[in-house]
């Protein structure tokens, strides 16, 4: 699949999931990568920040990989074809100001088909790679 066709499946209401996704992936590897410096750091003996964030770079490059072949059509393991994304928000039984505007209504990542889906981790994962990639040259 090419660049092109990415982008024309990519949508603004598909934007709020993007960032969701970026986040959440990337909060949660950068703890993982601090943890595993300040647990297995000092047993080394060295600094591990920048093996533990080439680590994660390679782990989003992978999983971007994977969604860039559930793009293009392939048939995947189960267990490849699982998509991760961001938790559910709880169900809220007051109002919110949202109610209160004339806007489109918002659109969660569930409620994406499975081909935008898949386009949101798709960039959500280079996103996090190159941020990765940008931080263990910086350490």
């Amino acid at each position: 699949m090419k660049l092109k066709n990415i982008w024309q499946k990519f949508r603004r209401d598909m934007i709020r999931p993007l960032i969701y996704a970026t986040f959440t992936r990337f909060i949660l590897a950068l703890a993982a990568a601090l943890l595993i410096d300040f647990f297995l750091g000092p047993k080394v003996g060295r600094d591990l920040r920048e093996n533990a964030f080439l680590l994660f770079a390679f782990l989003f490059a992978l999983m971007a990989v994977i969604a860039w072949l559930r793009l293009d059509g392939l048939h995947l393991p189960k267990f490849m074809m699982l998509r991760i994304h961001p938790r559910k928000k709880p169900t809220r039984t007051y109002g919110d100001i949202a109610d209160y505007l004339d806007e489109q209504p918002v659109v969660t990542f569930e409620e994406l088909e499975d081909d935008e889906k898949d386009v949101c981790l798709l960039c959500a994962d280079v996103i996090c790679c190159v941020l990765f990639l940008i931080a263990s040259l910086i350490v």
